[in-house]
C-alpha cells in the first residue's frame, strides 16, 4: 500500500513542477493539441497469490481480458479518464470487473502520446468455486496507476503500443495487488 502513496505522491509533485514551469514559459511557445480518445485495450494481468494445486506445486492466477476507456483531453495537457474493464482466468475461474475515473497527464508529441494516469472507482471479483478469499462475489473500493505510449496512424486511429497498470485492490489480509500489460486499438475522436 505504501508504495501506490509513494506513486501517487510523486505524480502529483510532478504534475505541480510542470505547472509552474509552464506558468514562466514564454507566450510564443506552442504545444500541440491532442483531441479526445475512445480506447479498446487487450489486458493480461497477474495477481499477487499463488493457489496450492497440489502438494508441491503453486499456481499463480492469471486473467486475460479487455478494458475500454474515454480519455477527455479539454484541459490539455491534463485529461479525464474513464475507464470498464472485465478480465477472466484460472484457476477457479477468476473473473475480475472494474469501473472508475480519474486524472492523467499526456503530451502529443509528433503522433507519439506518453501518458500516465491515477484512477479510484470500484471492483468486483468472484470465482467458479466460490474459494477466492470469501465466501461469494465481492464488490470493493480499487485504486490504480498505469503508465503507457500511444501511437497515431492516422488522424483518427491509433495503436495503444503498451500500457502497464498497477491495481490495488481490498481483498485479502493486507489486500491484492494486480499488474496488468496491454496493447490495444485507439480511436480520436475530432472536435
Amino acid at each position: 500500500m505504501k508504495s501506490h502513496w509513494y506513486w501517487a505522491t510523486l505524480m502529483i509533485v510532478l504534475l505541480l513542477a510542470e505547472g509552474a514551469l509552464r506558468a514562466q514559459a514564454r507566450n510564443e511557445a506552442s504545444l500541440d493539441w491532442a483531441p479526445d480518445q475512445l480506447t479498446a485495450t487487450f489486458l493480461y494481468t497477474a495477481d499477487d497469490y499463488s493457489l496450492q494445486v497440489s502438494a508441491s506445486s503453486l499456481r499463480r492466477t492469471l486473467l486475460e481480458g479487455v478494458g475500454v476507456e474515454y480519455a477527455s483531453r479539454h484541459f490539455y495537457p491534463w485529461e479525464v479518464v474513464g475507464a470498464v474493464q472485465y478480465s477472466e482466468g484460472e484457476p477457479l475461474g477468476q473473473k475480475l470487473v472494474s469501473t472508475g475515473a480519474g486524472v492523467g497527464y499526456c503530451r502529443n508529441l509528433k503522433g507519439w502520446v506518453p501518458f500516465a494516469r491515477v484512477v479510484a472507482g470500484a471492483t468486483r471479483t468472484s470465482s467458479a468455486d466460490l474459494m477466492y478469499l470469501y465466501r461469494s462475489p465481492r464488490w470493493g473500493a480499487a485504486f490504480s496507476t498505469a503508465a503507457g505510449v500511444d501511437y497515431r496512424i492516422t488522424p483518427r486511429w491509433g495503436i495503444r503500443m503498451a500500457q502497464l497498470q498497477d491495481e490495488y485492490l481490498p481483498y485479502g489480509s493486507r489486500g491484492s495487488v494486480y499488474w496488468s500489460f496491454g496493447t490495444g486499438i485507439t480511436y480520436i475522436i475530432r472536435r
